[in-house]
């Protein structure tokens, strides 16, 4: 009987954790944490570029809009400050208005249609992203 009395006293206890159990859960829980700060990160930086892609699109429309209200003879390449102040667009956006005429060699047509094309970029993270549009300008008679 004290046999069986010693053998129960030398039996380890298993309650608890090991140290060795406590790093691999440790460990597992860190894989799990790089993984998921990764894939927020990438859904943070593609959420900001919808957002200034769509922002981008509303200035454009709003400027395009407005070179539809003024005369023919306005329209010029020196539009961009302009706009920019006129409808309040922040300094981390770049327009650009390029201004040519229609038909280059065309005797009658050079004359009553305009080329405007407007680029507007903005630099996300070392990364820009550009959004252009053509639109025509006819002299109205």
């Amino acid at each position: 009987m004290k046999k069986i009395i010693d053998n129960k006293l030398n039996i380890k206890s298993e309650n608890g954790f090991t140290v060795q159990d406590l790093l691999i859960a440790i460990f597992i829980i860190m894989l799990f944490a790089a993984l998921i700060s990764t894939t927020m990160f990438s859904v943070y930086k593609n959420n900001a570029k919808v957002n200034v892609s769509a922002q981008m699109a509303t200035y454009a429309v709003q400027i395009l809009e407005d070179i539809d209200k003024i005369s023919y003879e306005e329209v010029n390449s020196d539009l961009s400050q302009t706009y920019a102040s006129k409808f309040s667009i922040p300094s981390g956006y770049n327009i650009d208005i390029q201004v040519s005429n229609y038909g280059e060699g065309v005797k009658n047509v050079q004359d009553i249609i305009k080329i405007v094309k407007l680029t507007i970029s903005y630099t996300l993270q070392g990364e820009t992203e550009e959004f252009s549009v053509q639109k025509l300008k006819i002299k109205e008679m």
